[in-house]
């Protein structure tokens, strides 16, 4: 069955953010011109200023329409296990020690976005706003573990999201730089310090 001019206009839409993000990834935001968008997505550069009017306007468009964070990769490896430990350890597997191409490349695109906004208003308020969501959800679930005395009160959920956020960055691209940085067991073990968890020893089930 043959696309409505609307299909057409959103399937354009959706590989052109596609393939900036695949490029913005690879290759940092600056490195990447408005015709090598277009080239991948397999259209026309004057798609990429229809659709979105410049560059920076795709970028824009990138921020808003693009679900993937850090915190949603750890919240799917939150659910995949059965203890707080072996979530830890999920984490430190697959996102710090060993990740799949697509979720390097997700996490390649997040810092892409965080160096833009230091340097532009506009980025900025868009990632304060995911920052925020993403805070939230941590937050969230780190009140939920203490309620339910999975793991031990050290700080209020909020701060624990801070920490858990930060500490999880920092080894994934310590790891990047050098892959003998942590093994899966310390990072799980530095993971599980910030929220009072042994994971060596502890047997707490979720």
């Amino acid at each position: 069955m043959a696309q409505t001019q609307e299909q057409r206009k959103a399937d354009t839409r959706s590989r052109l953010v596609e393939a900036a993000a695949t490029l913005f990834a690879e290759r940092g935001v600056d490195a990447v011109s408005v015709d090598e968008v277009a080239e991948a997505a397999g259209r026309t550069s004057g798609a990429v200023y229809a659709h979105f009017g410049s560059k920076q306007g795709l970028l824009l468009a990138l921020l808003d329409e693009w679900a993937h964070s850090l915190v949603t990769v750890i919240a799917a490896e939150f659910e995949v296990a059965p203890t707080v430990e072996e979530r830890l350890r999920a984490v430190a597997a697959n996102v710090v020690t060993n990740p799949t191409t697509e979720t390097r490349r997700l996490l390649l695109l997040e810092r892409e976005l965080w160096l833009r906004a230091a340097r532009d208003s506009q980025v900025a308020a868009g990632m304060r706003a995911r920052a925020r969501d993403a805070h939230e959800r941590l937050t969230r679930g780190f009140a939920a573990w203490i309620n339910e005395e999975l793991i031990e009160p050290v700080a209020s959920p909020d701060v624990l999201a801070t920490v858990f956020r930060a500490l999880v960055v920092g080894l994934e691209m310590q790891q990047r730089i050098d892959p003998d940085a942590a093994s899966v067991e310390t990072a799980a073990e530095a993971m599980g310090t910030v929220l009072g968890v042994n994971t060596r020893t502890s047997r707490h089930r979720v």
